[in-house]
């Protein structure tokens, strides 16, 4: 609902001129000249309310709350309403007022500086439809893009603006869905993509994410969360009225919804806060749900049904003696989990298993271990493997075309940001929809061919929370900033930020421009580290499902790959003796092991049972410790052998603590939002710098002890919808 002034004050006495209109809401009459219309007192009031916010979004729900004054009618009362208003205007003439249908959520006024020459309004009786599509066509010029509000101050109602970066987005998408781009080098035939009309599914507050269309294309269900708390899943048909059902309604996180093939049941996972998951399946429309099996590993499982309806295929680390995820079969009698026969891949992770509209193909994402990613597709009775497509990202999302020729592809390289069609027998790329705000998972039906998909928006941004608790936004690029980390001397920032199209290392010095350090394609970068003098950086990044550690140097940006056995990995320290130290994730534990920075001799493991490592800013203490836990065991570096422990002011997390000489700087999480404190470490008290109100979940700090200064991501107007894609039938 938009953020409008309790109470709705006009006077009534007052004419106003709006465009070419005047408007006398004493008389209840708007005219143009002698051309006059009279109209009842609820479309004036409605009129007016529209005026005082031109150009912005007004909800259903406050134009319904203002003019009917608070007494329930049926939203078809507004329907009618906006439907006469917009007959008036058109009767007494007016060219240049519009009120416009934002679906999802309301109306808006707009004035045009000049008669557009647009043409005016069909008459008949009976309300406008609920929400209304374009089709686009590939020879339709392209209209510059509508600009994007600023997002926000902190703390601000950002419900009107984030129905209007809703809006813009899908009249994005709108003028841009249809385009015929492509791009590939092979020879051959062209596929003939279809033409679809794109309008928004979901408009609500919160993430909207995993889409999954019925077998039909009638219904959608997704994983909600309207805050932090959980997710649940939500039904919602897919036409121009469709109302929204929660089908689960529970304290733990629901998600990663997908339809049987004959549409009579949803497979979903169910996780609560300490990671206890398993997989469920609940009959639709109103049905009892079951509990089907555990999930296996630590990482949420990709689900999908086999065609006959039996079997559930899950990603999952089958026993501890096999790291990497594999699709197993989960069959609904009870019988037990089972490998899925698929072409060898050695040490390689397979995930997000999709099969073809018949059938008789399996498609799946794969990581090989030299850090290669590809879509595979295989033969489902024999075992055999077809295709293998490569993409050079590692945050590719697809599913199959209706006629099973082709598959659906978001996000699949730095170069092919978008909504993109391939090939399978030709391996040809063609552009379906330009990259328009962060594309995620999408889901085709296989009756009519409509799509579901993901819209991410938002940023982050690095603040700094100063001593005074006064605070300032750092960089503000309007991109994706994280993983802070400043210098030893404190004259220069190391970051992560994607403002180049993907995430990078970039460093801010005093007086210089930012620059990148890096350009590793596909990868996500993260527990930024400096050596002591300043001249080196450590990071982890995740290159097609492997997690190493690398080095950069600042002067010549020279990259180096530390490690090479794609264990998960935590932040990085580099000892007093040159060598580097780090959590690994082993077979069963998380372990501390050594690693010779020249690369020249493998990691040495040398403690066991700890995933958390780091070093205090003075460089004096080693700390050691177990994420969830409040304490720390400290060793001196300093040769005299002194040991302790050091109790902590708020529960570890993987960078949330810095240990000065005299403070301890913590951001203490209670997700969405975090407190940043500090601790004077010989008294033990405890003063409040300041709240973030959205970060990321691990809390990331960097620390200036002379200053007192703290920094840490603040994640600016995130938000997730979903889009429907129709595709346009040939007339």
């Amino acid at each position: 609902m938009n953020h409008l002034a309790s109470g709705f004050d006009f006077n009534p006495d007052q004419d106003m001129v709006v465009g070419d209109i005047m408007v006398s809401p004493s008389l209840n009459r708007i005219a143009i000249g002698d051309h006059q219309r009279r109209v009842e007192p609820r479309i004036m009031q409605v009129l007016v309310l529209l005026v005082r916010h031109q150009g912005q979004s007004v909800s259903r729900d406050t134009l319904l709350h203002h003019c009917w004054g608070g007494v329930f009618v049926a939203e078809d009362s507004l329907n009618r309403c906006i439907f006469q208003l917009r007959r008036a205007l058109r009767d007494v003439g007016s060219t240049r007022l519009r009120v416009e249908t934002i679906p999802k959520f309301g109306y808006a006024l707009f004035v045009d500086e000049a008669n557009t020459g647009s043409p005016p309004l069909e008459g008949g009786e009976g309300p406008p439809p609920a929400a209304a599509t374009t089709t686009i066509t590939a020879d339709m010029p392209l209209p510059a893009a509508p600009p994007l509000p600023s997002p926000s101050p902190l703390g601000a109602d950002v419900k009107h603006l984030r129905a209007l970066l809703a809006a813009a987005l899908v009249l994005l998408l709108v003028v841009l869905g249809g385009g015929a781009f492509w791009w590939g080098t092979r020879p051959g035939p062209v596929p003939a993509l279809p033409v679809f009309d794109v309008l928004p599914l979901t408009l609500e507050p919160g993430m909207d994410l995993f889409p999954a269309l019925s077998p039909d294309g009638e219904m959608a269900a997704y994983a909600a969360r309207n805050s932090f708390d959980d997710f649940d899943i939500i039904l919602r048909g897919t036409g121009p009225n469709g109302r929204s059902v929660s089908l689960t309604n529970t304290d733990d996180h629901d998600r990663v919804p997908v339809w049987s093939p004959r549409g009579d049941s949803i497979a979903f996972v169910r996780s609560d806060r300490d990671w206890n998951c398993a997989i469920y399946v609940i009959a639709v429309p109103v049905g009892k749900e079951r509990r089907v099996g555990p999930c296996l590993g630590d990482m949420l499982p990709d689900l999908a049904w086999q065609p006959d309806g039996k079997a559930l295929v899950v990603t999952a680390l089958p026993d501890t003696t096999v790291k990497m995820s594999r699709l197993m079969l989960l069959p609904l009698d009870g019988t037990a989990t089972a490998l899925l026969p698929v072409p060898p891949g050695g040490n390689a992770d397979d995930w997000l298993p999709a099969y073809s509209p018949d059938g008789t193909r399996l498609a799946f994402a794969r990581a090989w271990p030299e850090g290669r990613l590809s879509i595979m597709v295989m033969d489902v009775r024999s075992g055999r493997e077809l295709t293998q497509l490569p993409v050079d990202s590692s945050t590719v999302n697809f599913d199959w075309s209706v006629d099973g020729r082709g598959l659906y592809l978001t996000n699949a390289s730095r170069q092919r940001r978008g909504l993109w069609y391939v090939d399978i027998a030709t391996g040809r790329w063609q552009q379906v929809m330009p990259g328009i705000g962060q594309m995620g998972r999408l889901s085709v039906a296989r009756a009519q061919g409509n799509m579901a998909m993901e819209i991410y928006r938002g940023h982050a941004d690095i603040v700094e929370i100063m001593a005074d608790s006064q605070r300032r936004t750092l960089q503000g690029s309007g991109a994706n900033e994280s993983e802070p980390h400043l210098s030893p001397d404190g004259n220069a920032m190391a970051f992560v930020s994607d403002r180049t199209g993907e995430p990078q290392v970039w460093l801010a010095e005093k007086d210089r421009p930012p620059r990148p350090l890096t350009t590793l394609p596909g990868a996500r970068m993260f527990a930024l580290r400096w050596s002591p003098d300043g001249r080196s950086l450590l990071f982890v990044a995740e290159v097609g499902m492997l997690s190493d550690l690398y080095r950069v140097t600042i002067a010549d940006e020279a990259l180096t790959r530390l490690t090479h056995d794609g264990h998960f990995k935590t932040a990085p320290v580099w000892m007093p003796d040159g060598a580097i130290r780090l959590a690994i994730r082993g077979e069963k534990t998380w372990d501390i092991w050594s690693v010779d920075p020249t690369a020249v001799t493998p990691p040495i493991k040398i403690e066991e049972n700890r995933n958390f490592l780091d070093i205090s800013a003075d460089r004096t203490l080693l700390l050691v410790g177990n994420t969830g836990t409040r304490h720390l065991t400290w060793t001196a570096l300093d040769g005299t052998g002194g040991s302790g422990t050091l109790e902590l002011p708020a529960a570890l997390r993987q960078g949330n603590i810095v240990v000065c000489p005299t403070m301890i700087y913590a951001a203490r999480m209670n997700l969405p939002s975090a407190e940043v404190v500090a601790v004077d470490r010989r008294t033990g008290a405890e003063r409040q710098l300041g709240v973030v109100q959205r970060t990321e979940a691990r809390g990331q700090i960097s620390a200036d002890c002379e200053t007192g200064s703290v920094f840490m991501t603040e994640l600016v107007g995130q938000e997730a919808d979903l889009v429907l894609l129709n595709p346009v039938k040939p007339e």
